[in-house]
C-alpha cells in the first residue's frame, strides 16, 4: 500500500431525558480510499481497467454507513427528575426571584416617596398655620394701638405683641425653609429636576384622613401570603431544597446503563453505502460502577442542609418582625385618627378662647400677653393635628408595603425585561 485516505462524518442529535438519562440518534458516514503498490502484471489484467469506485485498478475505496441509537441512564446517582431537570428548576426560580427583588425594590421607593410626599404636605401645613399665627398677631397689634389712641390701653401693651411677631416671624421663615428641604428632598427621590428656582413642590391632595378600615388580623395573613420579602426568602428556600436534593444524589454511587445499537452498510460508494451493498448491525450494553470516597460529596450535603435551616430561621424572624411592624403600624393608624379627633376638639376650644381673650382685652380685663398664649395654643392644636395626619399617612404607606399591597394601590406593574418587549 503506497497511501491512505479516511475521511469520517458524523451527524448526530440528542436529548436529556426526564429520568436522568440521555437518548442520542447518531448518523455517520466514513469514506477510505487506498492506493495499492500492485504489479504490472496485476495491473494489466484484461478486462479490468477501473476498481469500483471509477478510478485506476490500483485505487481502492470503501464507504461505509451507520445509524446508531445510544441511551446512557444512571440508575442510582442521578436518576429522576429532581436531579435531572435541577438546573432549569434553580434557573427557573432565580429568574422568579430576581422578578420578586425588583418588585420589592420598587416597593421600597414608592413607600419612601409616599412617606417623603407627606412629610412634605406636613411642612406645607405648617408654613400655613405659621403664616395665620402671625397674622393673627399682627391684628392684634392693629387692634391695640387703636385701643392705645382711644387711650383705653396702656403704652407698654405693644411688648408682649411685639415679641410675638418676631418669634412668629422667625417660626415662619424656619418653616418655610423646612419646606424648601422637603421639597427638593421629594424632587430628589422622585428623580425630578432641580432647579435654582421653582423647587418648591405644593401637594395636591387633600391633608385629611380617609376612611379605610383596617383589620389586624386581615393584615397579618395578607403579608405572610403577599409581603414580597417573606416572598423573596421562599424563593431562596425552593432554591435551597434543589441544591439540597443534587447534594444528596452525589452521595450515592453512580451506577451507569449504556444501551446502543447501530445498523451498518458497505459499498465501494456513499450510494452503495446508504443502500447497503452489504449491510449488518451492532448491539452493545455497558454498566459502569463508582464510588465516592473523598468524603467531599457528604461535606456539601451538609453544608446544603445547613443553609437550609438558616434559611428556615431567617423565614421565622422575618415573619416575626413583619408581624410587629403591622401590629405597630396599625396602632398608629388608630391613635391617628383619635389624635386627629381630639386635636379637632381642642382647636374648637382653642378657636373659642383667643375670641373670648381677645373680647376681654377689648373690654380691659385681660392683657396682650394673655392673648398671645391663646392664640399659640390654637396654633400648637393645629399643628399637632397636621402631625397626627401626616403620621397616619407614613403609617398607611408602611402598612401597605408590610402587606404586599402598595404597587397594586398605586397601579405600579413591575415586569421582567422579556415581557416589556426589550
Amino acid at each position: 500500500m503506497v497511501a491512505s485516505d479516511t475521511i469520517n462524518g458524523t451527524l448526530g442529535v440528542g436529548r436529556n431525558l426526564p429520568t436522568g438519562g440521555n437518548l442520542s440518534v447518531e448518523l455517520g458516514l466514513s469514506h477510505v480510499r487506498r492506493e495499492l503498490n500492485l504489479t504490472a502484471e496485476a495491473i494489466a489484467t484484461p478486462g479490468r481497467t477501473q476498481s469500483e469506485c471509477g478510478e485506476n485498478i490500483d485505487i481502492f475505496c470503501q464507504d461505509q454507513a451507520s445509524a446508531r441509537v445510544t441511551l446512557k441512564q444512571p440508575l442510582v446517582r442521578g436518576l429522576g427528575s429532581d436531579v435531572a431537570l435541577a438546573g432549569e428548576r434553580r434557573a427557573d426560580l432565580a429568574a422568579v426571584e430576581a422578578t420578586v427583588k425588583a418588585q420589592l425594590a420598587a416597593e421600597e421607593m414608592i413607600r419612601d416617596l409616599v412617606s417623603a410626599y407627606w412629610e412634605l404636605a406636613y411642612a406645607a401645613y405648617e408654613v400655613d398655620v405659621r403664616a395665620d399665627s402671625l397674622e393673627l398677631a399682627k391684628k392684634q397689634e392693629q387692634m391695640t394701638r387703636q385701643e392705645m389712641r382711644a387711650g383705653t390701653a396702656a403704652q407698654n401693651a405693644l411688648d408682649a405683641v411685639t415679641y410675638e411677631i418676631a418669634v412668629r416671624d422667625e417660626a415662619l421663615l424656619t418653616s418655610k425653609l423646612m419646606f424648601e428641604r422637603k421639597s427638593l428632598e421629594l424632587r430628589r427621590k422622585a428623580g425630578l429636576e432641580i432647579g435654582r428656582r421653582d423647587i418648591v413642590v405644593r401637594p395636591s391632595e387633600p391633608f385629611e384622613l380617609d376612611k379605610q378600615d383596617w383589620n389586624v388580623d386581615e393584615l397579618l395573613a395578607k403579608s405572610h401570603k403577599v409581603n414580597r420579602q417573606l416572598a423573596s426568602v421562599a424563593l431562596e428556600k425552593k432554591i435551597a431544597d434543589v441544591d439540597v436534593a443534587v447534594a444528596h444524589d452525589a452521595v450515592l454511587p453512580q451506577v451507569d446503563l449504556n444501551l446502543s445499537g447501530a445498523l451498518l452498510g458497505s459499498g465501494d460508494t456513499a450510494s452503495g453505502a446508504f443502500n447497503a451493498d452489504s449491510s449488518g448491525y451492532q448491539v452493545v450494553a455497558g454498566l459502569t460502577v463508582s464510588f465516592e470516597l473523598s468524603g467531599a460529596a457528604k461535606s456539601a450535603h451538609a453544608a446544603a442542609l445547613a443553609k437550609r435551616h438558616r434559611l428556615d430561621v431567617d423565614r421565622l424572624d422575618l415573619e416575626r418582625q413583619i408581624d410587629a411592624e403591622v401590629v405597630s403600624s396599625v396602632k398608629t393608624l388608630m391613635s391617628g385618627r383619635t389624635r386627629v379627633a381630639l386635636t379637632d376638639k381642642a382647636i374648637a376650644i382653642a378657636e373659642e378662647n383667643v375670641k373670648a381673650e381677645r373680647a376681654s382685652f377689648l373690654a380691659q380685663r385681660s392683657t396682650n400677653f394673655q392673648v398671645m398664649q391663646r392664640q399659640t395654643q390654637l396654633s400648637d392644636a393645629r399643628l399637632r393635628r397636621g402631625r397626627a395626619v401626616a403620621d397616619y399617612h407614613v403609617a398607611v404607606a408602611q402598612l401597605q408595603y408590610l402587606s404586599g399591597t402598595l404597587l397594586d394601590a398605586y397601579r405600579i406593574h413591575v415586569r421582567p425585561r422579556a415581557e416589556r418587549g426589550e
